[in-house]
């Protein structure tokens, strides 16, 4: 494994082995041992024997998302300065003579909480995008407390909130009128565009909230959440557009017309690939090999169709080429069950096994591909169902069926196989936009 899951998987405390330890002492006393009573079968794998792993340790996604333009500090400080500032106008603590309804304050203090989380989750960030994202939400969660003490304190109304949303709006669609896709490396450009599309398609597309079921207190503070979340989405639109545009030459053109036609010809690629999948799987009862398959032909079928369909070019060549490299994934999955080489686990040393296989190829795809940039960004995405496979793994505190383990299994999988099929796919996107 390379730096980036080597470090993860070290980083990751043993901690159920030690609890059981623990437990086991009552357990000779009679009492039930940690999470129930195993299945009286034969067929059982250790507790003991399997990677123990603490769930709050394990990182989410596995490989850290980044974009390839530098997010300046004085932007991610701004960031923690406003939650700091939304946090400071919260009484602390907040009791009942702030807000008598106990289940309204709870869900105050409890946003206000997560905010809190969230700027340490921002502190110790493994990218600027990492930390950029985890202060935005801070930012959010901080606004609905605030939003929700400022009714109770001094009135603050839906419409107020509705009218400085609508404002953010106007805003963002005048920014977006002026937008181009500036660059000179069209793979780059690409990258950073992606996201400069996204987060306004999300702010574009945000719909205010409902009326809240509980009160007009909690409907403030939905509305004062929704209103950061739009700010959110320009303040970071608007400077990873400058960040990306100080960082190219003065006589940098348009890559549009490369970013179009390259998404083209990816996703006349994708919808190539999608004719020729297999049916899915009917068998009576699916096991790992049709789970699989299932889930691969989802994920390739899910996103857009064309670039019209899009957010835009750059999301378009972004999301095409994850989903070039899971039909590749996909091929390579089909050819392997053919050969009878897929089914679930039988011991804990198979089960370690196709973990390990599982970080090693997200590694190897970082470092296997000609545009590390690009890589990182499929790596990324995918390496969410080893995070998944872990969490469901760390939940184990007892003895388990092999068979209890198919959807841990069918993660590394998963993983291993797009992993492994990134590096190509890259490849292919590189061609389409040169």
């Amino acid at each position: 494994m390379g730096d980036d899951a080597r470090n993860v998987a070290d980083r990751q405390r043993l901690t159920r082995r030690g609890l059981l330890a623990v437990a086991a002492t009552g357990a000779v006393a009679g009492c039930q041992s940690i999470g129930g009573l195993s299945d009286d079968t034969d067929e059982q794998i250790s507790v003991y024997e399997l990677p123990d792993l603490d769930r709050e340790s394990i990182p989410s996604p596995i490989v850290a998302p980044s974009v390839p333009v530098d997010i300046a500090p004085s932007h991610l400080t701004a960031a923690r300065e406003r939650v700091d500032a939304l946090l400071g106008e919260l009484p602390t603590p907040m009791g009942p003579d702030d807000i008598p309804n106990g289940y309204v304050r709870e869900r105050l203090t409890d946003s206000a909480s997560d905010a809190t989380d969230a700027l340490d989750d921002a502190r110790t960030a493994r990218t600027e995008l990492e930390a950029l994202t985890a202060l935005g939400e801070a930012r959010e969660r901080a606004r609905y407390a605030a939003a929700g003490w400022a009714m109770a304190d001094d009135g603050l109304s839906v419409e107020s909130l509705r009218g400085e949303h609508g404002e953010i709006v106007s805003n963002a669609h005048a920014f977006w009128d002026e937008h181009t896709y500036r660059g000179t490396d069209p793979v780059r450009a690409a990258l950073v565009h992606a996201r400069i599309e996204d987060a306004f398609d999300r702010l574009a597309q945000m719909d205010g909230p409902r009326t809240h079921g509980d009160g007009e207190l909690l409907t403030v503070s939905e509305w004062g959440e929704t209103v950061e979340s739009a700010q959110v989405s320009l303040d970071d639109a608007r400077h990873l557009d400058s960040q990306f545009t100080e960082s190219l030459p003065a006589d940098a053109g348009t890559v549009e017309d490369a970013l179009t036609s390259g998404a083209e010809t990816l996703l006349a690629d994708v919808r190539s690939r999608r004719s020729q999948l297999p049916p899915e799987p009917t068998p009576e009862e699916w096991g790992v090999a049709e789970n699989l398959v299932a889930d691969l032909q989802r994920s390739i079928e899910r996103g857009p169709a064309t670039v019209e369909d899009a957010s835009g070019p750059a999301s378009a060549v972004v999301d095409a080429t994850g989903r070039v490299a899971r039909s590749r994934a996909l091929e390579q999955i089909q050819e392997r069950i053919d050969a009878g080489e897929i089914s679930g686990v039988e011991s804990a040393d198979e089960l370690r096994a196709l973990r390990t296989t599982a970080y090693d190829a997200l590694d190897a795809a970082l470092e296997a591909s000609d545009d590390a940039a690009l890589a990182r960004t499929v790596v990324s995405d995918v390496s969410w169902e080893v995070t998944n496979a872990d969490w469901r793994l760390a939940r184990f505190d007892r003895d388990v069926r092999p068979d209890h383990l198919d959807d841990v299994v069918e993660g590394y999988l998963l993983a291993t196989a797009v992993a492994q099929a990134v590096p190509p796919a890259c490849d292919q996107t590189i061609d389409a936009l040169n």
